[in-house]
């Protein structure tokens, strides 16, 4: 351990150990002292480029936080301290993922949008506006459920899923600010509103356990839209519902990689025309890393909007890419692969009704 790192890591502990919060000059000179390059912690008066420099940092620093901008320097850190890595490229990293989610969240919303959309239209179309209401009518029965744990859906589990979903849809329809669902309240006796109105006042979570708790019949009315069989689409909606937290809730979305992997879609392993996409493992399954996760949202937009725009997509990737971070970091094969995925087009949808 050299003599910066050992100067930097027991000041650290001290402090944490005595509960002493850090100022931001010492959060500073901690980046400094594991390698970040670039600080200038000088403040004397016959230097002021330094000292404006350091009032930007230190406003930059207070502003960010020290450990949100240190989760960004992760992919830098060699063991004991960071390489090739300045301060300033460490919050232009933090600002590139925050365009790279602005973009992932501009699909995410579509494809939660249509999904809440078909669920609607097949429910609404087969048991009526309010058919919803009860589970019996549109759940699996007397099975068990294989996206909830093997659950055996007898009329105990289902009655309580009712339960619990009429519950929470109570909260959300009294907090809600939609006009349609206040005028429906205040012009009629009943507590819930029809399907179509209900779909857009839950959480992409909800629908998505919605989804799961369909009868096979009904799921597939929904996953034939999206091309695909159901296992493939609940895999891929969870994937897409823990981008969407991380979206929202102010985390790293370059650096995610799945727990669970998800299924790859067919178009994009191993294609003879266009060649590899993702960065295939010694294993022989394939990367769990962002790489995935935007063919995901690629290949359900794709059914959504053949035409869709991914040049904010594909900006915010490549500007992610450095010396350290390459494509590979990210799950792809190589920067021609980034090309190739928000180039590849499927066949054109061909706007699959729901026919009863």
């Amino acid at each position: 351990m050299d003599t910066s790192y050992r100067e930097g890591f027991f000041m650290h502990k001290f402090m944490k150990e005595h509960h002493i919060p850090l100022r931001y000059t010492d959060q500073l000179a901690l980046l400094k002292l594991r390698g970040v390059t670039g600080i200038s912690l000088s403040v004397h008066k016959i230097k002021e480029e330094p000292r404006e420099k350091l009032h930007k940092q230190l406003k930059t620093i207070s502003t960010i936080g020290y450990y949100n901008l240190k989760n960004y320097a992760v992919p830098y850190f060699n063991g004991t301290r960071y390489e090739n890595l300045s301060f300033d490229g460490l919050v232009a990293r933090y600002y590139r993922d925050k365009h790279l989610k602005q973009a992932v969240l501009h699909a995410v919303e579509d494809i939660e949008t249509t999904l809440n959309t078909k669920i609607a239209s097949v429910l609404g179309k087969k048991y009526g506006a309010f058919g919803y209401l009860d589970f019996r009518l549109w759940c699996q029965r007397n099975t068990k459920n294989k996206f909830l744990h093997g659950k055996y859906m007898d009329k105990f589990a289902i009655q309580k899923e009712q339960t619990n979903f009429l519950e929470n849809l109570q909260r959300s329809i009294r907090k809600s600010d939609s006009r349609d669902v206040q005028y429906f309240l205040e012009n009629t006796e009943k507590i819930y509103p029809p399907i179509w109105l209900v779909m857009n006042e839950l959480t992409l979570g909800t629908t998505i356990h919605l989804y799961k708790l369909m009868n096979k019949s009904n799921q597939r009315m929904i996953s034939d839209y999206f091309n695909c069989k159901t296992d493939e689409l609940v895999s891929w909606l969870e994937s897409i519902n823990l981008i969407r937290n991380i979206c929202c809730h102010n985390g790293i979305l370059a650096d995610f990689k799945l727990k669970t992997k998800a299924k790859v879609p067919v178009e994009y392993k191993h294609d003879k025309e266009t060649g590899d996409i993702l960065v295939k493992l010694k294993s022989g399954t394939y990367t769990n890393r962002l790489a995935l996760q935007l063919c995901i949202i690629v290949k359900l937009m794709s059914k959504i909007n053949n035409n869709y725009a991914y040049k904010d997509l594909k900006i915010s990737v490549n500007k992610l890419l450095d010396d350290c971070t390459k494509p590979s970091y990210y799950g792809f094969c190589d920067k021609e692969a980034i090309r190739k995925l928000f180039r590849k087009k499927t066949k054109p949808n061909d706007y699959v009704l729901i026919e009863y």
